[in-house]
């Protein structure tokens, strides 16, 4: 799902300054608006190394204008925080994925809807080297410009805006606004469930015995690394999937399910099929403050700090430090540099260091416990 980014708002007035004739820096020659939104998100990743990003994005933003000083800020951003984080950067990628464009009837005007992973590899001082990679949905509003297409607004979600327009020297007022609007994003309610197609507990055997399930954490690693940057196909794919993601990892390292209705227990009912057109679902199961209040003393206990966990455990964010928690992630492991990394979704994280957000940002750690009785 395309996720509404703060950046939005200045399609209207860039669309005013092409229909005025404001002369702009030429924009690349490039006919096809699909290959013109390629080429400026190509050219997005490789700002980030760049010595002059404005340079870099020139051909299809200008150097003027909200989206460039924008997105100049988001790629120094990014590079002084991997250095603020220990991290020299080789190389910064993006491979683009057009999912969907339409132009107007005139020409004029096309929106063009594509996927982006950027794969950053880099190294600590030892010489080691470790790759992260990060997935996210773009919709780009572009402008006709003589032979060429410029873009005139990007629109996407990243959980990370807040941290790089902090790194980037923005103001705190303008930190805050980007970590608020990205509080509300990422909290996107749910669909609510049909209640007229009883959403009863789903049947499973009786237990006849008592028994002890052990938590599987390299299992849960594996998945939780297989899927970070797609989705699989067998559940539903939801806008603001975080806690989805982190509940199918934690079953797929073994946490059992606890069967209930959608209000209570824990639990994901693919009714027999690998179809995930008629699944069912807890609410804890899609909801990270649900999550964590079903899992907290039953499935997890809270620590008090980063050390405390590893691989197959979970650490939650509170974007804005207002007491409401928005986000999770999964713990994969550790970098070249020692730090902790995380596979999430929404942004779709593959093996990112764990400490996403800006100074604002608070943080629980979540220990899962190492076996259930059942």
């Amino acid at each position: 799902m395309t996720h509404r980014h703060w950046f939005h708002l200045i399609a209207g007035a860039l669309l005013a300054v092409a229909a005025s004739g404001v002369a702009t820096a030429p924009a690349a020659a490039t006919p096809d608006p699909a290959a013109a939104a390629t080429a400026y998100l190509e050219a997005r990743a490789a700002a980030v190394t760049a010595a002059d990003p404005a340079s870099t994005l020139a051909p299809w933003v200008g150097r003027e204008g909200p989206l460039a000083a924008a997105e100049c800020a988001i790629a120094r951003g990014t590079a002084r925080h991997a250095t603020l984080s220990n991290h020299r950067i080789d190389s910064v990628t993006g491979t683009v994925t057009i999912v969907g464009a339409s132009k107007d009837t005139g020409s004029l005007t096309a929106t063009v809807d594509a996927h982006v992973v950027t794969t950053i590899v880099w190294h600590a001082a030892s010489g080691a080297r470790s790759t992260e990679a990060s997935g996210i949905d773009h919709t780009l509003s572009l402008v006709r410009d003589g032979d060429g297409w410029r873009v005139a607004a990007d629109d996407y979600t990243d959980v990370m805006t807040p941290a790089y327009l902090e790194a980037a020297g923005a103001s705190r007022a303008r930190v805050q606004g980007a970590a608020a609007r990205l509080e509300r994003t990422t909290s996107l309610p749910q669909p609510a469930p049909d209640r007229e197609s009883k959403w009863a507990t789903p049947s499973r055997s009786p237990l006849r015995y008592i028994d002890s399930l052990y938590y599987d954490r390299k299992a849960c690693r594996a998945y939780a690394d297989k899927y970070a940057l797609s989705y699989n196909p067998t559940y539903v794919r939801f806008g603001a999937d975080c806690a989805d993601f982190a509940s199918q990892c934690a079953r797929a390292g073994g946490m059992p399910q606890a069967h209930a209705d959608y209000d209570s227990g824990w639990w994901y009912d693919k009714r027999g099929t690998s179809s995930a057109t008629d699944d069912r679902y807890s609410l804890s199961w899609i909801n990270v403050t649900k999550q964590m209040g079903y899992w907290n003393t039953r499935r997890t206990d809270w620590v008090a700090s980063i050390g405390s966990v590893g691989k197959g455990d979970c650490i939650y964010y509170d974007w804005t430090g207002n007491g409401s928690w928005d986000h999770v992630a999964v713990l994969a492991g550790t970098n070249c540099a020692g730090q902790k990394v995380i596979d999430a979704h929404t942004t779709d994280h593959r093996r990112v260091y764990w400490k996403l957000g800006s100074s604002a940002t608070h943080y629980k750690y979540a220990r899962v416990r190492a076996y259930w009785v059942v």
